[in-house]
């Protein structure tokens, strides 16, 4: 069933009580992709990122989220926990290891595992946290996200 809006088909989205639990506003996407607001309503706006306008609103599920993302799917429970943290950047890396951004920048070049959206070069901490282990031997305070605490 499809209804019409503005003249174009639109097909109905039959939502349950746990699928709306689980739609994200603007704001939540922001968070998580560490970008402003008015970035993600752009993104929206320019058809790069699928949302559902509710009323004035947008609301984006996980997975349309994790598509606009330039790295692989997370698959299973424990990855799509694991991808719904607050993603991290470059600067991050660099204070909680106490290296330059170029430092870093080196480091993405030698396969530390991105998650971008756009132009914007973002990281899931515990894919960064596992990479500099297996790289250096070394636990990064990445602060606020992660601790030196073992993976």
């Amino acid at each position: 069933m499809t209804i019409c809006q503005n003249n174009k088909s639109v097909p109905k989205i039959s939502l349950t009580r746990s699928s709306v639990n689980d739609l994200l506003t603007i704001s939540d996407v922001a968070e998580h992709f560490q970008l402003q607001p008015s970035t993600v309503r752009r993104i929206v706006r320019n058809g790069q990122l699928s949302a559902h306008k509710i009323g004035r609103d947008y609301r984006l599920s996980w997975a349309d989220v994790w598509m606009i993302e330039k790295a692989p799917q997370p698959r299973g429970a424990a990855q799509e926990a694991r991808y719904r943290q607050s993603l991290i950047t470059k600067v991050d890396i660099a204070a909680g290891m106490n290296v330059s951004i170029r430092t870093v920048d080196r480091w993405i070049a030698s396969g530390l595992p991105t998650r971008n959206v756009g132009d914007n070069i973002r990281m899931n901490p515990q894919d960064a946290q596992e990479w500099l282990k297996a790289e250096f031997g070394l636990l990064a305070p990445l602060y606020p996200h992660l601790t030196d605490e073992p993976v």
